[in-house]
């Protein structure tokens, strides 16, 4: 393990289990989804999410990217790409086992021309034991930051 990355080792393997979305302008929803955190013996973690409509099991949404410790102690860094057309960076804190994290202040949302209308997010993980818990917050040019997205998953390995 990467000496950097000590107090972020919490967040290893593969996670499992399912949320609700919800969002003022969607009707509310369920998801199954999986979180693979891994070291590949650098100074950051890979992070890749999927996520799938919980029934008929068609693909919801997907994010690739990094975990990383900041310049500060306690700082936390998160940089993914969504399909939607977005990318976020994100910074963020470590309190033992949680994190805050948001594009609000030195975080950016960036998207392609034809990319989701995300202006911000804010996500917030939990880890007991074995169980990730997580919110997500998200505002659009039309909508301001609201709940879109919470879950609970359980540890496989």
């Amino acid at each position: 393990m990467h000496p950097d990355l000590g107090a972020l080792t919490f967040l290893l393997g593969t996670w499992r289990g399912s949320g609700r979305g919800e969002y003022p302008t969607i009707d509310p929803f369920r998801y199954d989804e999986e979180v693979v955190v891994e070291h590949v013996g650098d100074p950051y973690l890979l992070f890749a999410q999927s996520s799938w409509l919980s029934g008929d099991h068609a693909p919801l949404h997907f994010e690739r990217g990094f975990l990383r410790p900041g310049t500060e102690p306690r700082e936390v860094e998160l940089c993914l790409a969504h399909p939607l057309g977005l990318t976020e960076i994100a910074h963020g804190t470590l309190e033992g086992t949680s994190i805050d994290l948001s594009t609000a202040s030195e975080g950016i949302v960036a998207r392609t021309r034809s990319g989701s209308a995300v202006t911000g997010l804010t996500r917030r993980y939990v880890v007991e034991n074995d169980v990730l818990t997580y919110q997500l917050f998200m505002a659009t040019e039309d909508t301001a930051i609201s709940l879109h997205l919470r879950g609970t998953l359980r540890r496989r390995s």
